[in-house]
């Protein structure tokens, strides 16, 4: 069963001050979970405590030879963590490009914000050596 809520609010992972409150920066909708899909595609396994599974582990995927399958498993990692982790999404489509030549992989997730109204959003990475 897929979270609905009207509201999301998550704090910054940067620490950053809020100028007026003196706390730490939230994030709030949108950018909340903009922030959460990243940082689940980002994490490599091992990297959190007691949570060895955790993450898309896309980084240690980019020391694999390049092949046709390589860029469709990249995608179906993707959209299978997210769909594990964040409840708050439903993965529409994630669109991986590698470029041999200079060794640049560009991500592209689309997802639906299960909201009141689900909303459509993406995010867009970069891998570059």
């Amino acid at each position: 069963m897929a979270l609905i809520s009207k509201s999301f609010q998550d704090f910054s992972l940067t620490f950053e001050k809020n100028a007026v409150t003196d706390d730490v920066l939230t994030l709030r909708n949108e950018a909340a979970i903009k922030a959460s899909v990243k940082n689940i595609v980002l994490y490599n396994f091992y990297e959190k405590p007691f949570n060895p599974g955790f993450g898309g582990n896309i980084i240690a995927l980019l020391f694999e030879n390049n092949t046709p399958d390589l860029v469709a498993d990249i995608e179906e990692t993707i959209e299978e963590v997210i769909n594990v982790y964040e409840p708050r999404v439903e993965v529409n489509e994630v669109e991986a490009l590698f470029d041999e030549d200079i060794n640049d992989l560009q991500v592209r997730i689309t997802y639906t914000i299960l909201g009141i109204p689900p909303k459509i959003d993406n995010l867009e990475l970069a891998f570059r050596p």
